[in-house]
């Protein structure tokens, strides 16, 4: 079974919706995967403020008045049956690395204890969602989580279901905008570079399937020496990374998201690193007008692809 099959059984599971909605820090952006019409609304009276640890709608009326109306704006207000795309600060993503002995029936005790060191939440208040994903050259099992903080998860959902919708799928910004890399592509080794608030993501994947992610904060330091920084913790990780050994030069395509660095400045950082210039994928060849467009839309419109 591939990736994608992964991904759609454990985590697109049940299946996507035909509305599709993004709520992020500046607005909620909605999407209909059949029409193909959008539709944003910023927040007011700071309806929203994504948080791990904290509850997200601040003012619930104001909250739900934004949805309706970009709901009706889209021609999707009769819609009930939604997926839902959330923000990096709500629900966080991992690649977590099993050893090659451990039991199938130990599994999720261990990607527990592990999502437990990683997140700081105790097991009681974990809400995750696991995809496995192709093993390690040393044969280690590998599983790409995603994770909420429990009471945050369901205090978000309810506000949703307030509305009458039913959300099917509440995912992490960062998983939607990778299954751009589904579609088939001779090219293996490929890297999301995405900013969302003031945090910069870094995602490997290798056909498809991610094999290492990294943020950090961009605040107080040049947005391209933050990138090269992530960029060389890869490197001189190499194998953690899932990449060959660090004197091997490595072609990448790359998929850059409203990031505030031009191609130039993202292809000498990647080539500074890896030894090779890479190649960028511009939004126009995904269909979108502009970067501004696409950064709107990048992660529902993934989604979106990929689920129907």
């Amino acid at each position: 079974m591939g990736i994608l099959e992964r991904i759609r059984r454990q985590f697109l599971s049940p299946p996507a919706a035909r509305a599709f909605c993004a709520l992020t820090a500046e607005g909620v952006v909605v999407f209909d995967r059949r029409s193909r019409q959008s539709a944003f609304c910023p927040w007011t009276e700071q309806a929203f403020c994504p948080g791990f640890d904290t509850e997200n709608v601040l003012q619930p009326a104001a909250f739900a008045a934004l949805l309706r109306q970009a709901a009706q704006t889209a021609g999707l207000a009769a819609e009930r049956r939604w997926s839902v795309v959330l923000p990096g600060a709500t629900a966080r993503m991992h690649v977590v690395t099993l050893d090659a002995a451990t039991r199938w029936q130990d599994v999720p005790e261990v990607l527990l204890w592990k999502t437990e060191r990683l997140t700081g939440l105790a097991s009681a208040e974990v809400w995750m969602a696991a995809a496995e994903l192709p093993r390690t050259v040393a044969g280690e099992r590998r599983f790409l989580i995603s994770v909420m903080n429990r009471r945050v998860a369901l205090d978000l959902q309810a506000h949703l279901q307030r509305l009458g919708w039913q959300p099917g799928l509440l995912l992490p910004n960062l998983i939607c905008e990778s299954l751009w890399f589904q579609r088939p592509t001779e090219h293996a080794n490929q890297m999301l570079i995405s900013v969302e608030a003031d945090t910069l993501a870094v995602m490997l994947l290798s056909r498809g399937s991610p094999t290492a992610i990294r943020t950090l904060p961009l605040a107080g330091e040049a947005p391209d020496e933050q990138l090269l920084r992530l960029l060389l913790f890869f490197r001189e990780h190499a194998v953690e990374s899932g990449l060959p050994a660090a004197d091997t030069a490595m072609h990448f395509t790359v998929l850059a998201i409203n990031t505030p660095l031009n191609p130039v400045e993202i292809r000498q950082c990647v080539a500074e690193t890896f030894g090779e210039t890479p190649s960028l994928i511009e939004p126009q060849q995904l269909g979108f007008a502009s970067p501004m467009e696409f950064g709107r839309l990048a992660a529902i419109g993934g989604l979106a692809l990929e689920t129907s």
